[in-house]
């Protein structure tokens, strides 16, 4: 079982759609049993995934784990594909929530070891801050994939994520970055310079760059939706381009690279 955190502190980077469609791939074009976890508060992965309005998934999700209870993965409405939910109660989870005893960092980690034989590949969909529930997830992951917008914002925070990474090796010593992947790409000559300045500069630092994944209507379209991809647009660039990101990403074989 290989667990991966999608993983970004900006918001609006595509984290989210990234679990959402690589779940997706993975299950039905890889034959993998996968399980997704929502580990944010606005619980937009839980929200994508359940299987109707009266769905009742979010109960025993991943608050109830971080606190000592009894939580359960459910099946989601994709084939192969179950879901540990979020719901807004997570946002009183921050990280010193562990100093004053209100929730288990190792938590996560140690659910998932019950479950080792259940998954191939299980996908965090990871909070866009350093709350409780993040450092359970890195606590938890084998490797890290970091959504990136590229725009100078993004591109200058990545540094304090690749930071954070480092620190939560102090917890996590097989913890590894297995890429950065630009998303919300769009064919423009600041875009273009802007992605080759990107991968060169993670080269030297020995970090992996997948190939971007094009912003489109197709995009947006999925989501009001609430269907990946592979349902809504097979045939999109976007859809071809994160297939790329999965196949990248297994032939990796879940080692990730060194930072």
């Amino acid at each position: 079982m290989t667990t991966t955190a999608i993983m970004n502190l900006k918001g609006g980077t595509g984290k989210t759609v990234t679990t959402i469609n690589t779940a997706a791939i993975l299950a039905q074009l890889h034959d993998q049993h996968v399980l997704c976890i929502d580990a944010d508060s606005q619980a937009s992965l839980t929200e994508f995934l359940q299987r109707g309005p009266q769905d009742s998934i979010a109960l025993g999700g991943m608050s109830d784990l971080l606190q000592g209870l009894k939580a359960r993965a459910w099946h989601s409405k994709l084939p192969e594909v179950d879901i540990l939910p979020a719901d807004a109660s997570l946002m009183a989870f921050d990280i010193r929530t562990f100093d004053q005893g209100g929730a288990d960092p190792m938590a996560l980690a140690n659910w998932l070891s019950d479950r080792e034989d259940e998954y191939e590949h299980v996908l965090i969909d990871c909070p866009p801050a350093f709350s409780a529930a993040a450092m359970c997830a890195l606590i938890a992951a084998d490797q890290v994939v970091i959504p990136l917008k590229l725009d100078a914002f993004g591109i200058r925070g990545l540094a304090n994520i690749m930071e954070q990474i480092r620190n939560m090796r102090k917890v996590n010593r097989d913890l590894r970055i297995a890429g950065v992947l630009p998303t919300m790409y769009y064919p423009d000559d600041i875009q273009a310079k802007a992605e080759a300045d990107l991968r060169r500069s993670l080269a030297q630092a020995g970090v992996h760059c997948f190939h971007h994944v094009t912003r489109s209507l197709k995009m947006d379209g999925s989501t009001f939706e609430q269907l990946p991809l592979l349902k809504y647009s097979p045939k999109s660039k976007t859809c071809y381009e994160y297939k790329l990101f999965v196949r990248d990403l297994l032939e990796m074989g879940g080692e990730g690279h060194g930072v």
